[in-house]
């Protein structure tokens, strides 16, 4: 579905779950945004990434609601992934011959309001504000009015049609077109949904005609901003407690082997208010006053926590923060009872918050998990995209509503989020969720950034060749641990070590060789030591091991161990040259050196003199 947080389909969303409830089943409630604003597709049009991921064999049935919100591309992806499907799909909505569908009596009610004002206000100049030209629920609600009039020996179109959008945008063209158009503004004028309704009322009463005094208008769809306006608009109601109930019991029909139709069609009811005389406001006024009233506060206070929300995620700078974040500020959108935000990973465990993802993974974690009620079971570590959602303790049927996050070209994962009553969110989740969608944005790009700075920055103090600290690195922080221990009485080792005939094994075997053994010596010497031993390769191959806090004693273990290392890697590796290094050993307490220099100084004559005893034990 699209557009759940609209009213209309909230009310849908409430019917379904109560009647899924009630017959024994789940429900999954795929959330996608679709346009926002008039035409804004830039977040919708990457929706289409859930369907790569969410398990279609794994249902027993599959409700469609293909209305005119979604993009069309992604719409046509959805329908052509279902047809692939094996279980009974239901489409309600707009006609979709492939599948059963359900769909509500577009006929009667409109033609009951051109008799309604035919027979019981005697009206006879009567106009039709439609929807969008050729859009199905419009065609079949503009062609019953027009059989409604031949009907009643009036002229078919009435004194004109105009073509709305479902919605607000249109109505000061409507109303300049029913004014000027027509030979004078009509006398009655049925709008084909209620939207249109209240704009075209609000756009005439501006200029000056009042309704129902000068104009009657109806509406459709009896939706709850219709029944609060002033004039409360007179409408056709869509049983959705009706439509649900249907859906589940051919779902239960299919369940047991039967067949589905392939159209059902069912009736709806008019509701006459004070948008066309029948009934004044005063009767229901402080009621539909006070809700409007109490609607308009919650509203105003939801913006207020939606303002607060966006600026505390677009600061985060940590994913652990994220849920305290969430907890705090997301009372918006209605009651939940459970929410988790699933972020894709890749084979090596990588979350996409940490890199840029450009296709979903059938993998996810729980980068924020909230469950009040405490029967959902997360599994240890990811979790297959099969399973979608975490298993529950509890033998209730439950639904939960999926979003998929993503932002631009790189794709984070989804939302679901459980409510604890049948209604579901309000309008303030989509909101949520493009915000989620931002704040990952904006924390993997400066993870991404925050990991190329710490590379660069290893780059700079480390030799790429042994990992161990490069001259400049070994040098600065050789210093300041000096610095903090100065005037104490720690003792202080330096072990100096040389590699052996490393120009005869590059003159040789090669460069590539003489590389093999650089590094091979850096990981000898860096094994089995603690972070008080600051270990670097200060030259060629000069090596470097300051020990702090250790005596001359571990020093020479450590020298012990290194040559031992050295003489299994001649042993195991089989290299035609002998890996060798010569070893110098200082130590002294910390306030009796003048300068840590020369506690190196020393341990490099004391190599050399290893060295050059080699050479003459050679000679």
């Amino acid at each position: 579905m699209t557009g759940i947080s609209g009213t209309f389909r909230r009310e849908q969303c409430r019917a379904i779950s109560v009647s899924a409830k009630a017959h024994g089943y789940d429900v999954l409630f795929f959330n996608f945004v679709g346009l926002i604003g008039a035409n804004l597709d830039v977040y919708g049009i990457r929706e289409d990434w859930i369907l790569d991921v969410i398990p279609f064999d794994r249902f027993d049935g599959i409700i469609f609601d293909n209305n005119n919100v979604f993009i069309d591309s992604i719409r046509e992806k959805i329908h052509d992934r279902l047809k692939s499907c094996t279980c009974p799909i239901i489409s309600i909505s707009e006609p979709c011959d492939d599948f059963c569908q359900i769909c509500f009596d577009n006929s009667s009610s409109i033609k009951e309001f051109v008799d309604h004002f035919v027979k019981v206000h005697g009206f006879t100049r009567i106009g039709f504000m439609s929807g969008i030209e050729g859009h199905p629920d419009a065609t079949e609600r503009l062609d019953a009015f027009t059989e409604a009039m031949k009907e009643n020996g009036l002229p078919p179109r009435g004194e004109g049609v105009f073509y709305g959008d479902f919605w607000y945008n249109k109505k000061d063209e409507a109303a300049e077109f029913f004014i000027n158009e027509c030979g004078g503004l009509p006398q009655a004028i049925i709008c084909a949904n209620d939207f249109m309704a209240m704009s075209l009322c609000d756009a005439l009463e501006k200029r000056g005609y009042r309704v129902p005094e000068d104009v009657c208008i109806s509406g459709y769809d009896d939706v709850i901003e219709g029944r609060t306006h002033q004039p409360s608009i007179s409408s056709a109601m869509q049983d959705q407690d009706l439509l649900a109930e249907k859906i589940f019991e051919l779902f239960d029909r299919a369940a047991a082997g039967g067949q589905l139709e392939k159209k059902i069609c069912i009736p709806t009811t008019n509701v006459y208010r004070a948008s066309c005389g029948c009934k004044a406001d005063e009767e229901d006024g402080i009621r539909d006053k006070n809700m409007s009233y109490h609607r308009n506060i919650s509203f105003l206070y939801n913006i207020y926590d939606a303002e607060a929300a966006m600026l505390s995620l677009t600061a985060l700078n940590s994913i652990d923060r994220m849920e305290e974040v969430f907890e705090k500020h997301s009372l918006n959108f209605g009651p939940y009872e459970k929410f988790f935000l699933f972020a894709y990973t890749d084979s090596m465990g990588v979350p996409s918050y940490n890199k840029a993802f450009f296709r979903p993974t059938h993998t996810v974690k729980a980068a924020i998990s909230i469950d009040r009620s405490g029967t959902s079971v997360l599994p240890d570590g990811d979790m297959s995209t099969d399973m979608f959602i975490p298993p529950v303790n509890c033998d209730e049927p439950q639904c939960c509503y999926i979003t998929h996050i993503h932002f631009g070209d790189h794709c984070f994962g989804y939302s679901a989020v459980t409510m604890d009553n049948e209604y579901p969110f309000n309008e303030f989740y989509n909101i949520w969720t493009v915000n989620l969608a931002v704040s990952l944005e904006t924390l993997m790009q400066r993870n991404s950034i925050s990991s190329l700075v710490s590379d660069l920055e290893k780059e700079s103090t480390h030799d790429r060749l042994t990992g161990l600290l490069n001259r400049r690195g070994f040098e600065d922080r050789l210093y300041s641990e000096f610095e903090k221990v100065h005037d104490t009485d720690m003792v202080i080792t330096a072990v100096m070590m040389d590699l052996d005939g490393l120009k005869y094994i590059n003159d040789y075997y090669g460069h590539g060789e003489g590389d093999v053994a650089l590094s091979a010596m850096g990981r000898i010497i860096s094994s089995g030591v603690d972070d008080s031993v600051i270990c670097g390769r200060t030259g060629g191959d000069e090596f470097y091991a300051v020990m702090f806090g250790k005596d001359i004693d571990y020093a020479e273990s450590f020298v012990t161990r290194v040559r031992h290392s050295i003489d299994t890697f001649n042993k195991t590796a089989g290299k035609k040259y002998v890996l060798a290094a010569s070893c110098g050993i200082h130590s002294h307490r910390a306030c009796d050196i003048r300068h840590i220099d020369s506690l190196l100084r020393t341990a490099d004559e004391r190599m050399y003199a290893e060295k050059r005893s080699k050479h003459a034990e050679r000679r």
